[in-house]
């Protein structure tokens, strides 16, 4: 069954970067580990393009790591959704329609939902045809230990 908005306002944020900010402070204030923000990277999930692969894509996140999505850039016209669970497909969240961002002028679109990731998740790219990755990037916030800047995310 789906998580609605309504029902879990906490794990969603209004504002992504004022929200990894604050999360970023509060773990070096709480753990005493130096911290900062990057937007979301190829080399944070180990890929070598800003091209997102088509199917399931699990990412077992490393200590002291937090990711916040808040959009999409596409230049894919067949790519149609891109989908968000917790864990290993354990938990949905919410399934982004994305067809409509190849048609806008700026090929970018804010998704209406924000989900923040302090564990492991999922994400799944859906296409109109088989094809091993869409052209198209996940638009957000990484919060990471000031040692591990610019490297994987992943465990």
């Amino acid at each position: 069954m789906p998580i609605l908005f309504e029902e879990t306002e906490s794990v969603f944020q209004k504002d992504p970067y004022q929200a990894a900010l604050a999360e970023a402070k509060r773990i070096a204030e709480e753990k005493g580990i130096e911290m900062t923000v990057e937007s979301l990277e190829p080399v944070h999930l180990g890929l070598s393009s800003y091209k997102l692969p088509v199917g399931d894509t699990y990412v077992a996140l490393r200590d002291n790591v937090q990711v916040y999505p808040y959009g999409i850039f596409s230049i894919d016209p067949n790519f149609t959704a891109l989908g968000w669970w917790n864990g290993a497909k354990t938990e949905y969240i919410v399934d982004w329609l994305t067809k409509f961002v190849y048609y806008t002028q700026e090929k970018s679109a804010t998704m209406p939902i924000q989900p923040v990731f302090k564990s492991d998740f999922t994400f799944t790219v859906e296409t109109e045809t088989p094809a091993p990755t869409v052209d198209a990037w996940i638009s957000a916030y990484v919060v990471l230990p000031a040692t591990s800047k610019g490297q994987s995310i992943r465990r």
